[in-house]
């Protein structure tokens, strides 16, 4: 015998008024640069400071404490480099 199909029964939800997605735009606000330049000084001081200390420093335990300081600060102040040239070039392209 051949099985009956039953139907499946579909609910339909309550139609919604659609709204426009919102379009975020790639522009570079002014907020965006003004971080990043301000995280990069930030970090080429620190970086600075801690090369500094590095070299006045005698014991083995801070020397080695302020080499791995100023690595650090020196690759995250080489991110945020980055970034800032990122912005620019944003920035550049939208004009």
């Amino acid at each position: 015998m051949v099985k009956k199909r039953r139907v499946r029964k579909v609910k339909r939800s309550i139609s919604k008024i659609k709204r426009p997605n919102p379009v975020r735009s790639s522009r570079v606000s002014g907020r965006k640069f003004k971080i990043v330049t301000t995280n990069l000084i930030l970090f080429i001081i620190l970086g600075v400071i801690s090369y500094a200390l590095y070299s006045a420093s005698e014991q083995l335990v801070y020397v080695n404490l302020f080499l791995l300081l100023s690595f650090l600060f020196g690759f995250v102040s080489l991110a945020f480099f980055i970034a800032l040239l990122v912005l620019l070039i944003l920035r550049g392209m939208r004009k």
